[in-house]
């Protein structure tokens, strides 16, 4: 399972080439494959790699506008081509994309464009928003915009970029997280509000799902609303992707892992000697459930920061995995210990885990997730695996708890991670197979 990626956008701001790089530095954790900004007068800096790698930061382009993104493949290959930002000649005038999500319905786009006689330049679904909107009935681009959003209902959080303007939107679902903000004379766009607070921007506010808001020459931000849909956010921003320090629909994330642990202990009542999380996305986690149950809390697993999100590299997860985390002996020698993390999927790293542990003289190990097995695909910005290739899908807790070779395994059930999320509206597709998108649901079954 892999996250899309992390947008960014800068309007009417000086040296915006560099704020877009802090943005996007906040934002890596989203996308680690490959960056990209647009600047100025469609100024483009694309490349394989990490933020500091591409985007150079003492590197200096005129302009106080323009995008950026990190990411993850989900439609596409790794290639050159694919790096987003996006550029086509429309016919209403030169437009880059930056995007987050998956659209279902891309297939069908994609067929009735090609036989308008449209050519795709990429292999993303990213693209089908410039085609879209070139094949407007339209003629004002603000216009062509509004209608290609009614057209497309999900997944997405996307920043348009335009000559004239800079237009961020949300489906109606608001399934894919999105903020802006006041910043220095001009305005700021991310993925997540944590990205804009480490700039110092101020009055962060989230985009409401169905929402499209302009960023235009002397005139303040005015939002558009085009669909009116039931909210349904992704519940795995919660769980895994997000910051810890960001929020997502008015709840922090950290309040709603701690929540899970809290959870995830009052269900299953494990006992044992210590807690580790694993790191970096179980330590909310572990630390609502060291409360909750009073087992004292350690690091007993370390990880090399330099390796990125063994979730997020694309091949060799086994090997990734011995490589970014390493046991302490003296913390879990002759202890039983009760490992927290946030989810499993194939399975690959919580064995590897386990092993080392006993390796390192554990005398039992307790594994215990903060989210419900994962048991079918998603198909709105997440590349899970095929549903076959899912751990849960086809076994059940006690075959996965001697797959990954644990004493015990246990999840938090559905009802408990509705209770930490304190009563937001999410989309657990990915636990219980009930599709927010009628594409969705279609899409599983094949």
């Amino acid at each position: 399972m892999r996250e899309a990626c992390g947008i960014a956008g800068v309007w009417n701001v000086e040296r915006a080439y560099n704020i877009l790089h802090d943005i996007l530095l906040g934002l890596q954790h989203r996308g680690q494959e490959s960056a990209g900004v647009v600047v100025g007068n469609f100024e483009t800096v694309k490349g394989m790699g990490l933020v500091e790698e591409v985007i150079k930061s003492e590197r200096y382009i005129p302009g106080d506008r323009g995008i950026g993104h990190v990411r993850y493949s989900t439609v596409g290959s790794s290639a050159q081509r694919n790096i987003q930002p996006i550029i086509a000649q429309t016919r209403k005038g030169m437009m880059g994309v930056a995007h987050n999500g998956t659209l279902p319905d891309a297939d069908y786009w994609k067929n009735w464009l090609m036989e308008m006689g449209h050519i795709f330049l990429t292999e993303t679904d990213s693209e089908l928003f410039l085609h879209l909107i070139s094949s407007s009935p339209f003629d004002k681009a603000q216009d062509a915009v509004v209608w290609t959003l009614q057209q497309i209902r999900c997944a997405y959080s996307l920043i348009l970029y335009h000559k004239d303007f800079i237009a961020i939107a949300r489906d109606g679902f608001g399934i894919r997280p999105l903020f802006w903000g006041k910043f220095e004379s001009g305005f700021v766009i991310a993925s997540e509000d944590a990205a804009l607070r480490v700039i110092g921007a101020e009055e962060i506010r989230e985009v409401p799902p169905g929402t499209v808001v302009f960023f235009e020459k002397d005139r303040e931000p005015y939002p558009v609303t085009f669909s009116n849909l039931s909210k349904r956010v992704c519940s795995f921003e919660y769980i895994y992707f997000a910051r810890p320090d960001s929020t997502f629909d008015g709840l922090s994330i950290h309040k709603a892992r701690f929540n899970m642990g809290v959870k995830l202990f009052e269900e299953t009542k494990i006992e044992g000697d210590i807690v580790i999380p694993v790191l970096d996305s179980g330590i909310s986690g572990a630390l609502g459930f060291s409360y909750a149950s009073g087992i004292p809390i350690d690091l007993g697993l370390m990880r090399n920061r330099y390796l990125g999100r063994s979730f997020i590299m694309p091949s060799k997860r086994s090997e990734t995995v011995r490589r970014k985390l390493l046991p302490i002996p003296e913390v879990v020698s002759g202890k039983r210990v009760i490992v927290i993390d946030d989810s499993i999927v194939r399975g690959t790293t919580m064995n590897v885990i386990v092993r080392m542990l006993r390796e390192s003289g554990a005398k039992e190990v307790y594994v215990a997730i903060h989210s419900p097995p994962v048991r079918f695909s998603c198909f709105y910005g997440i590349d899970t695996a095929r549903r076959s290739e899912l751990a849960a899908s086809s076994q059940s807790v006690e075959d996965l708890r001697k797959a990954v070779g644990a004493d015990r395994l246990v999840y938090l059930s559905i009802d408990g991670l509705r209770e930490a999320l304190e009563g937001r509206n999410a989309c657990f597709a990915c636990f219980e197979g009930r599709y927010p998108h009628e594409e969705g649901s279609r899409i599983s079954l094949r």
